[in-house]
This record gives structure tokens, sequence and C-alpha cells, in this order.
């Protein structure tokens, strides 16, 4: 079964490399990235996965994509509009909805950004996905009133996973993100790594073997 990448409407897919598996990935890459950033990652946790990388709606020249749009202040904090952030958790998850209409709860993996649209995604309709990969991942991009009820979202499970030496989401930030989603009822397996904001192979080890359990 072939592997080579194909490109349709503000998107990416990666048929998968090897047979017995129907199930699909859909990536979110982070912010100045694009849709081809994370395709690699597919097959490297499991070579059965057919893979949908979205692209972000924001352009930020060249190639660089957004899913919304950052400020850093001269601390370096870092803000956001919280509402066209909703927006487009909003978008997401209708591009997720047709994507589970022909393959049924598929599987979210993010990065930074995109894995707080993820994480959104998931907290909005818990229904539609079957789990979340999330890798240093920011907050939520949604807000408590945009949650499903509680019972819906507890034990649902996400790998959230944030380097210790990130210099743009600080390991507490991440920490804090774990918090909130395990007073969510959210089952989250968490993991720290003495990296900086960037994704390294023990990380998706570790992915992979959650997602053997993952439901």
């Amino acid at each position: 079964m072939g592997s080579s990448p194909s490109v349709k409407r503000n998107a990416m897919e990666l048929p998968p490399r090897a047979p017995g598996l129907l199930r699909t990935l859909v990536l979110l890459h982070g912010y100045g990235a694009d849709e081809r950033d994370l395709l690699p990652i597919a097959h490297e946790l499991d070579p059965r996965l057919r893979a949908v990388s979205l692209q972000g709606p924001i352009a930020l020249g060249g190639p660089m994509r957004a899913w919304f749009n950052l400020w850093q202040d001269a601390a370096g904090r870092i803000s956001f509009d919280s509402e066209e952030a909703r927006a487009a958790v909003r978008t997401v998850s209708a591009e997720v909805e047709e994507i589970a209409a022909h393959s049924p709860r598929p599987l979210l993996l993010g990065f930074s950004q995109g894995a707080g649209i993820a994480l959104g995604v998931a907290l909005l309709r818990p229904d539609l996905v079957s789990g979340v990969v999330s890798l240093s991942g920011v907050a939520r991009a949604v807000e408590d009133r945009d949650h499903a009820p509680v019972e819906d979202l507890r034990g649902f499970p996400v790998f959230a996973a944030h380097g210790l030496h990130d210099p743009l989401i600080p390991i507490e930030l991440g920490r804090g993100l774990r918090d909130t989603l395990t007073s969510l009822g959210v089952s989250v397996s968490w993991h720290e790594y003495p990296i900086g904001h960037t994704v390294i192979p023990e990380e998706i080890e570790s992915a992979r073997s959650w997602l053997k359990d993952c439901a």
C-alpha cells in the first residue's frame, strides 16, 4: 500500500503504509508551521494509520500558518484573543466531524497551538474523537462554558507531553493544563522530558505505547 501524501482542500492526506487498521489520525500543526510538519509522526506512531493533516486558516507569510494569532509582550508573555481561538476550535470541529463521517472517532494529535485546538475539539465534542495526543500544548483554546457535560468527559483519554526547559510555554503552564484537564475528569497520561519546545523520539515512543491502550 502506498504512502505518498496527497493534497486536498487545506489538508494533506497520508494513506496507511501497512494494512490492518481502519483508523484516522488528524494532525494539527503548531504556530508558524504548516500541514506538512507533523506528517512523519503518523507512521512512527503506527504505520497502519491513515493521517489527515489540516492547515491553519491564518497565513503568516510563505508556508507558515496559524490557527489563531499570538502576541508577545516585552516580558515575553504570550497572549491571544479567546474569541478567535474559540472560532478556530469550532472550525476544526466541523472538519473533524466531516472526517468522522467516513472514519468514525478519529484520534487527534497536535503540537503547541495545534495541541490547544485538539484539546478544545475534544472538550467540545468528546463523542466525536477517540483520544488526543497533546505535545507541548498550550491552553485549551476554549472556555468553561464550551465544555461538554462533565459526565461526557470523564475518562476521556489524553496523552500529554511537555519539555522541562520549554522557553515558549513554560512547564508550569503545561502542568496547569494537566491539572485542569484532570479536574474535568479527563484521563491524562502525563510525561515530562528534559527538552525545549520540540518533539523527540522518546515522546513518540511513549505515545505509541499509550495508543495501543487508547479507546
